[in-house]
């Protein structure tokens, strides 16, 4: 189960957080704190990455695993999505040793059982408002796509369905049930 913080962090106390193997997230000063992903977590997060090579293989940018974005910093807000696209400009920009600031152009949650709908809602909220043009939660146990869009729209995509990317990847489709392939 994710564990939140009650008193705010400030973004100076969440860089000196120690490595302790548990995956932290800070938003809006509020740390979040969940345990390491479990084994069909990582197969459907690594799924969607070498679904999503094809925007490397374009020259369009990089697909990264578990990278850290600063939304803001203050109220401090850092998210680690799952899987990212960030275009090729935006990593030329950033400093070997900095972060990368704004969110990515897309930004896949593979939901776990310890994150609560409240959370993953947040997260989706704060990705949006950074600038993703996209974000994509995948459901495992349910093994269905949830897509949430900047314009506020949002929709569901089942087994049998696709997923898109028209305003980062014309032309390209990837079956849900990809996804979910052992």
């Amino acid at each position: 189960m994710a564990t939140t913080t009650t008193n705010l962090l400030s973004w100076e106390a969440f860089e000196k957080l120690p490595d302790d193997g548990m995956h932290h997230e800070v938003i809006e000063g509020e740390l979040i704190i969940l345990p390491p992903p479990k084994s069909r977590h990582s197969i459907v997060a690594s799924n969607v990455a070498d679904a999503l090579r094809v925007f490397k293989e374009r020259g369009l940018g990089r697909v990264l695993l578990e990278a850290g974005y600063k939304l803001s910093e203050n109220p401090p807000t850092w998210i680690q999505p799952d899987v990212s696209l960030l275009g090729a400009e935006r990593i030329d920009r950033t400093a070997a040793d900095g972060y990368f600031t704004g969110a990515p152009e897309l930004a896949v949650e593979v939901a776990s059982p310890s994150e609560s709908a409240p959370d993953l809602e947040r997260k989706v909220d704060a990705l949006l408002a950074g600038g993703s043009h996209a974000v994509w939660v995948i459901y495992p146990a349910l093994r269905k796509a949830r897509v949430f869009l900047r314009d506020g729209t949002s929709y569901s995509r089942g087994i049998n369905d696709k997923l898109s990317l028209p305003d980062l990847l014309p032309d390209w489709e990837l079956p849900v049930s990809k996804l979910f392939d052992e």
